[in-house]
C-alpha cells in the first residue's frame, strides 16, 4: 500500500469537498456548529495547524472549517486496505507514535514548503477528559523546518458527538476556532530545542486560550 502523502495538485478530491460540504451540516442538525477565526487561516502558502485533539472525529471537523483542505497525520495502523486508500485520498498520511518518525517529518516539511496546510494535534493522543494536555514539540520542529507559521486551534464538543469507543453521532455542540499565527522562527531559521519548546508553550496556551472562550456558547442551557 502507498503510505506517501497524496501529491499536492491544483484540485481537490471530490470526496473531500463533500465531507467539508456536508460534515457542517449534519453537526448543525445534531445541535450546533461555530467556526471563529478563520481570517486567521492564510490565504496561500503553507501553515501548521496545531489542536488539541478529543476525538477520531476531529481531522474532518477542522479540515471542515476551514476553505482551503489539509493535509494530516494518522498513525500507521490506520493505513490497511481499503480503509488506508481512503484516508490517504482524504490527505492523510501515516506516523509512527512512540518516537522520532523522521520520514513523516521529511513527507511533512516538503508538503509545508509547497504551500499546504498540514493540521497536527501535538497532544499525541485524545484527550480523556476533554482537558488540553501538554504538547510535543513535533508541530513547532515541522513548522521551523518548513519556515511556516503556526495557526492554533481550539476544539470543544467533538467528543460529545463522537465519544470514544461510539459507533455512532451523538447530540452536542462542537466550536472552532483558530488564533492569530504564532512564528516558529522568531530566534532565527535554525532554533534550538528550548526555542522549539518556548514557542510549543505559547501555542498551548493560545488553544487554552481559545478554549476558554468557547465555553459559554458549548455549555448546556440553562432553565
Amino acid at each position: 500500500m502507498n503510505k506517501t502523502p497524496e501529491p499536492p495538485r491544483r484540485w481537490t478530491w471530490p470526496h473531500y469537498r463533500c465531507v467539508q460540504w456536508s460534515l457542517p451540516r449534519i453537526l448543525r442538525m445534531l445541535g450546533g456548529f461555530r467556526v471563529t477565526g478563520v481570517e486567521n487561516l492564510p490565504r496561500v502558502g503553507g501553515a501548521v495547524i496545531a489542536s488539541n485533539h478529543l476525538s477520531f472525529l476531529d481531522p474532518p471537523v477542522v479540515g471542515s472549517a476551514m476553505p482551503r483542505r489539509t493535509y494530516y497525520f494518522a498513525k500507521s495502523e490506520l493505513f490497511v486496505p481499503v480503509f488506508g486508500w481512503i484516508i490517504r485520498k482524504c490527505y492523510a498520511f501515516p506516523v509512527e507514535r512512540g518516537g522520532a518518525d523522521t520520514r513523516a517529518l521529511k513527507h511533512a516539511i516538503e508538503l509545508l514548503q509547497a504551500g499546504e496546510l498540514l493540521t497536527m494535534f501535538p497532544e499525541g493522543t485524545r484527550s480523556q477528559d476533554g482537558q488540553v494536555h501538554e504538547f510535543d514539540l513535533g508541530a513547532a520542529l515541522a513548522a521551523a523546518r518548513g519556515g511556516v507559521p503556526i495557526v492554533p486551534c481550539a476544539l470543544t464538543g467533538t467528543n460529545d458527538v463522537l465519544p470514544v469507543g461510539a459507533r455512532r453521532f451523538h447530540r452536542g455542540k462542537v466550536a472552532v476556532s483558530f488564533g492569530a499565527p504564532i512564528d516558529p522562527l522568531q530566534s532565527g531559521p535554525k532554533p534550538r530545542k528550548e526555542e522549539l519548546a518556548r514557542v510549543t508553550n505559547l501555542v498551548e496556551e493560545a488553544v487554552r486560550g481559545l478554549k476558554a472562550e468557547q465555553a459559554a456558547w458549548t455549555a448546556p442551557a440553562t432553565h
